[in-house]
């Protein structure tokens, strides 16, 4: 009866479950699956945010860019010259295309730039023709010069320009100027980028 027992036991044994199932399988490709969805996302953020940063970047040097050239020109901003108390001062409205109106003393054209005004619409021109290639929608201002000591002392150079992150946004930026903004651009898909110069 013993050997009959231990002939039983040895045959269940043979149809035990041996090795990995179905259900581990289906249970591992699933946390696999997840796992990898997670890393999609995960390297689909870090791009976009890397992309944030260089347009941060960039508008970041070209306001430097610009406040340099103000500095190097500074006579034409902390004093009159001839009628024109600031001739730095833009007043147009905002343009998503490169400016059309080439001065006589801009892109290598040989001639030079004979009075500051004719400097300051060259440098106007090359910054402008610069954030247009650099920058999405990029485009720039220079407020008037202020003397009068406080927060808005100097020049405030603004780089207008649009931002992948700005289209989710509810509000506006508040260092775009709106009155800049002709009307069907759309600001809230706009960032801006003050910098202050002291000539």
């Amino acid at each position: 009866m013993a050997f009959l027992n231990k002939k039983r036991s040895h045959a269940k044994a043979k149809h035990l479950q041996r090795g990995v199932g179905m259900i581990e399988v289906l249970i591992s490709i699933t946390i696999t699956a997840f796992a990898l969805l997670g890393l999609a996302g995960l390297q689909m953020a870090a791009l976009k945010y890397q992309k944030v940063a260089h347009f941060r970047s960039v508008a970041s040097q070209l306001g430097a860019d610009m406040a340099d050239r103000v500095r190097a020109n500074a006579t034409s901003v902390t004093t009159t010259v001839g009628t024109n108390a600031v001739t730095y001062v833009t007043t147009d409205k905002y343009s998503p295309t490169p400016p059309s109106d080439v001065p006589s003393c801009a892109n290598n054209s040989g001639t030079a730039c004979a009075t500051p005004q004719d400097i300051v619409n060259k440098d106007i021109y090359e910054w402008r023709a610069a954030l247009s290639r650099a920058l999405a929608g990029g485009w720039g201002t220079v407020s008037a010069y202020n003397a009068t000591p406080g927060p808005n002392q100097g020049v405030t150079v603004t780089v207008y320009y649009n931002e992948p992150d700005r289209a989710l946004a509810s509000v506006l930026d508040s260092d775009c100027d709106s009155s800049v903004f002709p009307a069907g651009v759309e600001q809230s898909q706009m960032r801006c980028f003050k910098t202050t110069v002291m000539p």
